[in-house]
């Protein structure tokens, strides 16, 4: 399903059967009968730069009556919905999540889930990069900005290709009610990401802002991405899925991103 027109034309031409509607809700009862598995990517509603909202809330106990067949489901949900840990370790027991804006929209998202009677999965998601998605070309446009820590921040991020072989191998494996992040092997600071970044591609060094010039200069959307500080833990990935991941840091893709990103 998609609420976009377009969106459902580009997949048409690939051969994917494609369903128009503004929410699962108004897709035809006996379309949903025939669902054998139902994954949920569906982001949140934004009315303001702090006021999320779980649509989900509004589309699942319907959805749920009307898909007698369905034995997977699965919903895409964030590592926001833990909080800032000040560098350490979080997994998915932590009793440390977010209380407000992005982070707890999630969390309500995944309570809709969880309470629905469909066996559904939560998969956390930390930032994902892969071909046509990472800074590259930002980088080389010049005047990239992060923010260097002392003691360094730390954020996550996860291959594309490993997120789809993730959820492949989850819904070959079902699991009713399993939480499992979706995370590589090595968080690192995003200043480190994105220098190593510049360096392989050629491209401008990012100019590293102190906290005081970033509390000055940047958004608060952006600077909340930058100081959240926090290792996602995706032992339980490994141990329940995939012992080993294609890209286990983002070191083993910058090559392979920066090949299928030639210069202008």
């Amino acid at each position: 399903m998609t609420r976009s027109v377009a969106q459902a034309e580009q997949l048409q031409q690939l051969g994917i059967a494609t369903i128009v509607a503004p929410s699962p809700a108004h897709i035809p009862a006996d379309r949903l009968a025939t669902f054998e598995a139902l994954l949920d990517s569906i982001p949140l509603d934004r009315s303001s730069a702090t006021d999320w909202k779980a649509p989900q809330c509004q589309w699942v106990q319907a959805v749920a009556r009307k898909c007698p067949q369905l034995t997977w489901a699965g919903y895409l949900s964030s590592t926001s919905v833990y909080a800032d840990a000040k560098g350490d370790w979080v997994d998915e027991s932590s009793p440390h999540l977010s209380s407000q804006g992005r982070g707890a929209a999630r969390l309500t998202a995944e309570r809709a889930w969880m309470n629905s009677p469909l066996p559904a999965e939560l998969f956390r998601i930390s930032g994902i990069y892969g071909p046509g998605r990472n800074l590259i070309a930002r980088l080389r446009q010049g005047g990239y900005q992060t923010v260097g820590w002392n003691p360094p921040h730390f954020a996550n991020r996860i291959h594309a290709d490993d997120l789809v072989a993730a959820l492949l191998a989850a819904m070959q494996a079902p699991t009713a009610g399993r939480i499992l992040n979706i995370s590589d092997d090595m968080p690192s600071p995003h200043a480190d990401y994105v220098r190593e970044l510049a360096t392989i591609a050629g491209a401008a060094m990012p100019k590293i802002l102190s906290p005081q010039q970033a509390e000055a200069t940047l958004s608060p959307s952006v600077l909340a991405f930058f100081r959240d500080n926090k290792r996602v833990s995706n032992q339980q990935l490994h141990q329940s899925l995939m012992p080993k991941l294609q890209y286990p840091s983002f070191r083993q893709a910058i090559a392979d991103l920066v090949d299928q990103c030639p210069p202008c």
